[in-house]
C-alpha cells in the first residue's frame, strides 16, 4: 500500500477546490453577472433568453446542483465505506497527526461546515437521492443567502491558503479561473451575434 504525503493529498484537494471555483464562476457569469448594477446581468439574461431559453434554464439547474454537490463532497466525512475521502475533515486529521492543525485552519473549517449544514438536505433529498415527499410537495430546503455563499468561499480561500502555508506549498489565489474559450467568450460571441 502506498502512503500519500500530506502535501500531495493537499494539492489534490486544492485542485478540487479550484474545480469548484471554476464551476461557480461559470454559474456566476451566466446568472449573477451585473446584479449590483443590473446592466450586464440584464443584457446577459436577454441574450440567453433570445439564444436558447430552455437550454440556459436547464444549465442553471445543473450548475446549481453540481456546485452544491461539489461543496458537500469537499466537506464530507473523512472516510466512507472504509476508504479515505479527499475532504476538509480528512485534511484536518492529517494535519492533526503531524501537529500542524492551527486555530486559523480550525476557524475556516468551521465556516465551511456551517455552509454544509445549510445545503446538506438539498444534497441528500434532491441531488443525491429524490426524496418523494420533498419533490411532490415542493418543500423548501437548503435556503440560504448570497452572503452565506460569499462567506463559504471566503472560508474556503482562508482554509486552502492557511493549509498551503503549513504544508509548505504556500497560498494560491484561484478566485479567477477564466481562460480562452470559457463562459465569458461564449457570452461575448452570443452578444455579438444577437445584439451586434
Amino acid at each position: 500500500m502506498t502512503t500519500t504525503s500530506l502535501e500531495e493529498t493537499f494539492l489534490a484537494f486544492r485542485t478540487q477546490c479550484i474545480w469548484l471555483q471554476t464551476c461557480f464562476n461559470t454559474y456566476a457569469a451566466l446568472y449573477e453577472s451585473g446584479e449590483e448594477t443590473n446592466e450586464s446581468g440584464e443584457e446577459t439574461s436577454r441574450v440567453m433568453s433570445a439564444a436558447a431559453p430552455l437550454f440556459f434554464h436547464d444549465l442553471n439547474v445543473i450548475l446549481v446542483e453540481y456546485c452544491l454537490l461539489q461543496v458537500c463532497r469537499l466537506t464530507d466525512p473523512p472516510q466512507s465505506s472504509g476508504r479515505d475521502n479527499l475532504t476538509v475533515k480528512h485534511i484536518n486529521a492529517l494535519l492533526t497527526a503531524e501537529n500542524k492543525f492551527t486555530p486559523e485552519i480550525s476557524s475556516a473549517a468551521e465556516g465551511l461546515a456551517h455552509y454544509r449544514s445549510l445545503i446538506r438536505d438539498s444534497r441528500n433529498w434532491i441531488i443525491s437521492h429524490v426524496d418523494k415527499r420533498t419533490l411532490i410537495e415542493g418543500l423548501p430546503i437548503g435556503a440560504h443567502s448570497q452572503a452565506e455563499v460569499s462567506a463559504f468561499f471566503d472560508n474556503l480561500y482562508r482554509y486552502v491558503d492557511e493549509v498551503g502555508r503549513v504544508v509548505g506549498v504556500g497560498p494560491l489565489d484561484f478566485r479567477c479561473t477564466s481562460g480562452p474559450g470559457d463562459v465569458l467568450d461564449l457570452l461575448r460571441h452570443l452578444k455579438a451575434g444577437l445584439i451586434g
